[in-house]
């Protein structure tokens, strides 16, 4: 119960009143809107009751158990709900009761037997529960898994199912803690890694072809992030039992499955599906798991030293079909024209555009060998080819610019070199300028759409040229490049720098709080604009106009009250012209009457004296 319950601040809840009855039902505790907070509140009552064995066979049976079409929406929605909220509380009863009874356990697992589809709804669920109780029973679970030969069978019967490769995935992280020590070898036992990549014959649909690639994506992922990066092993060396590594934080072995993965008759027997006669589905989904795996390979600096035998089975394996990668990606698979506003043509596809990433792929592994292999069967110029041929095709040129910046980036100086001499890069960029300038200069003419990128490029060969003497003697001798140099990019690149707004203003982020500092700021700026603007003025100037102005306005709001005080508001003629009584004794009514008459006597005293002209 909770503590407002406890102290008798509550009525008592729905739940308790039907615990405390003599006999009731699971679906009536399950109707009731405070079941879950009573179950989290560790009710004592409830808990005895949810933890019999036939309850928790229920609360499974709602989870696992497609319900009838007549069913009601409380059979169908509400009480698979709840039942996975409670199988999933972190009430420690439920979990031991649930292991107590391993015919449970046999139940939740036996949802995997239903064919595909399975339905999207209880899949969820069973994949949280089956996840959570992992969780608290590692090794529990795990020796249940042990026991069923065919349960990986059943996990890759469901690829097309997120929720039960989430829980395959789960599995696998198990390896990481001291009680799922051995899991990745019951795995590899199960061949789990084969039966994936099995599902790549393209007799298969690709949909299988799909999902089969994004479960090897995942477990590359996640291998990745437990046990680090292929290089940081010897590949070369599997089967050595005494690994050693001087990192204290890093794995002494590699994943199991990525020994199993990388090994070189799994990736023979991926390569054989991806290059197979007519392979669509198969090419593309199939090189996103070698993109992932060539991700494990890359090398810090540039590798001068490994020979093409001594590279790892996928890159060794990689090189000896190079060929048939070249001739894909000079013919690719099921390639038909469309039309379009612009007339028929035949469109870059997205095979090609995926083998373009795979090369970048190789490119990065920083193996010297390969960049060798690449560069001598014409891929990079085929590459270059493309970039050009299909001018709007924004996906294919964002591409070319990561290949062609990863180079330039790098410390392969012959790759560098074999940019500019072998793949004549330098000159493809000069001739597709000048093509645009005509271009453009036709009557509704346009830009080329790589001419955006075509800029980057040649400003990554600029600044390149700025650090390596090589790369800058190559440019220089070219005439050409100079004259796109000094005219068509430096204009692309004024035009490009110059701000949308105009003037950039000042950045206030680093002012500090203060008035006056802002108050001057912001008077130099608009100082600075009134010049730009042909006026002869300043802020303070204008500031004084402004002071001046208010002072007029103050007078004038001064003037404007004291006129409304003159027109009496308020004024009361009856009471303020009333005469006033005033009493007042006799002897001051006698000094009144003497100032009065005084001051009426005193012109005609000054009459009297007057001196008449001629008088004297």
């Amino acid at each position: 119960m909770s503590f407002w319950r406890t102290f008798g601040f509550t009525t008592i809840s729905p739940v308790e009143t039907i615990l405390d009855r003599d006999h009731y039902t699971l679906e009536e505790l399950l109707d009731e809107e405070e079941l879950l907070q009573e179950c989290k509140s560790q009710n004592k009552k409830l808990l005895d009751f949810l933890v019999k064995p036939e309850d928790l066979d229920k609360l499974v049976s709602y989870i696992t158990t497609e319900p009838d079409e007549t069913a009601d929406s409380k059979r169908k929605f509400k009480y698979p709900f709840l039942a996975c909220e409670i199988l999933c509380s972190e009430v420690w009863a439920i979990c031991e009761a649930f292991y107590e009874n391993e015919n449970l356990l046999e139940k939740l697992y036996g949802f995997l037997d239903k064919d595909p589809p399975l339905n999207p709804l209880l899949a969820s669920y069973v994949s949280r529960v089956a996840g959570v109780l992992l969780q608290k029973k590692v090794q529990k679970t795990l020796t249940f898994m042990k026991k069923k030969d065919d349960l990986v069978e059943k996990f890759i019967k469901h690829l097309g199912s997120s929720a039960v490769m989430d829980l395959l995935l789960k599995v696998i992280a198990c390896e990481e803690t001291p009680e799922g020590k051995g899991i990745l070898e019951w795995l590899c036992t199960a061949n789990l890694i084969p039966r994936l990549v099995s599902k790549f014959d393209p007799s298969l649909g690709s949909e299988v072809h799909e999902n089969a690639a994004q479960a090897l994506v995942d477990i590359i992922s996640v291998s990745t992030q437990n046990n680090g990066p292929a290089n940081n092993f010897n590949l070369y060396n599997y089967g050595n039992n005494n690994p050693t590594n001087n990192d204290q934080n890093t794995p002494a072995v590699p994943s199991p499955l990525m020994i199993q993965l990388e090994s070189e008759e799994t990736v023979k027997q991926l390569l054989g599906f991806i290059l197979a006669e007519g392979a669509t589905s198969t090419l593309l989904h199939g090189l996103n798991v070698v993109i992932e795996l060539l991700k494990r390979t890359i090398q810090e600096t540039n590798n001068t030293t490994t020979t093409v035998s001594e590279l790892p089975p996928l890159l060794r394996v990689i090189l000896e079909n190079l060929d048939k990668f070249k001739g894909i990606l000079d013919s690719p698979p099921d390639q038909t024209s469309i039309n379009s506003t612009v007339g028929e043509f035949q469109p870059l596809g997205f095979y090609r555009l995926k083998l373009i990433e795979f090369v970048v792929a190789l490119i990065k592994t920083n193996y010297h060998c390969v960049s060798d292999a690449l560069v001598n069967l014409s891929l990079l110029s085929t590459c270059f080819d493309l970039f050009f041929r299909f001018e709007w095709n924004n996906f294919l040129h964002y591409t070319i610019e990561q290949l062609i910046e990863c180079i330039l980036k790098g410390d392969n100086q012959d790759l560098k070199l074999a940019l500019l001499n072998t793949c004549k890069l330098m000159d493809r960029i000069v001739q597709a300028s000048k093509e645009n300038d005509v271009q453009s200069e036709q009557p509704k003419g346009s830009r080329k759409g790589f001419m955006g990128y075509l800029t980057a490029i040649s400003v990554h060969l600029l600044n390149e040229s700025g650090q390596n003497l090589d790369v800058a003697n190559i440019l220089n001798a070219s005439e050409g490049w100079k004259t796109y140099v000094d005219t068509k990019l430096n204009e692309t690149r004024q035009i490009e720098n110059t701000p949308l707004g105009g003037q950039k203003p000042l950045s206030f982020d680093s002012m500090k709080d203060d008035d006056d500092l802002a108050e001057s700021t912001v008077q130099a700026v608009f100082t600075q604009y009134l010049a730009q603007q042909g006026f002869q003025t300043s802020y303070q100037d204008l500031d004084d106009d402004d002071d001046d102005e208010e002072e007029e306005e103050e007078e004038e709001e001064e003037e404007e009250e004291y006129d409304g005080e003159e027109t009496f508001e308020g004024f009361d003629a009856d009471r303020d012209f009333q005469p006033r009584v005033v009493e007042i004794d006799d002897q001051e009514d006698r000094k009144m009457h003497s100032l009065i008459d005084d001051e009426q006597d005193e012109p005609q005293e000054h009459e009297q004296g007057a001196v008449e002209p001629g008088e004297g």
